[in-house]
């Protein structure tokens, strides 16, 4: 009896041990491309992300700049501009970023956050320059000029 007791004692245990264990979900670790064509659905929010560093801020290293695979192309008057996708990281909450992380595979945590570039003033004595409701860009202008950036909270350098 003393046994059958304890059998069922260990068999509750286990049953009470595994209902109680959090299943842990696996972290979604994001490209820069896919930070870029998903920003508007992950901004606020905390998120893992990782590209290439090319470059970071001469003032301490306070700034990273993530680089992913595909380019914007972007239409001038005179020219047609390409011009990588690059996720601006600020580490000024979290502390610098290391000089090793130049040309290298960088792994961000961090908050996603939008800005908006402002276009440039147009004069108001040409009136066919002026659009959108407050003359300076419709709302696809504006749209098309907005860019983001990411808080680190923390990173590491990926070797592979």
């Amino acid at each position: 009896m003393k046994k059958v007791m304890f059998f069922a004692a260990v068999v509750a245990a286990m049953c009470l041990a595994s209902c109680a264990k959090t299943t842990e979900k696996a972290e979604t670790i994001y490209t820069i491309d896919e930070v870029y064509s998903q920003a508007e659905s992950l901004l606020g929010d905390t998120i893992t992300f990782q590209g290439v560093c090319s470059h970071l801020c001469k003032h301490g290293g306070r700034k990273a700049f993530l680089m992913g695979t595909q380019a914007d192309t972007l239409y001038t008057d005179n020219d047609t501009i390409i011009r990588p996708r690059i996720l601006r990281v600020e580490g000024a909450k979290m502390g610098n970023f290391d000089a090793a992380c130049i040309n290298n595979i960088v792994r961000v945590k961090g908050v996603l956050h939008a800005f908006e570039v402002q276009p440039e003033p147009v004069a108001a004595n040409n009136p066919a320059e002026q659009h959108g409701t407050d003359g300076n860009g419709c709302e696809t202008e504006k749209a098309a000029i907005k860019g983001y950036y990411a808080e680190a909270v923390s990173y590491q350098i990926i070797t592979e």
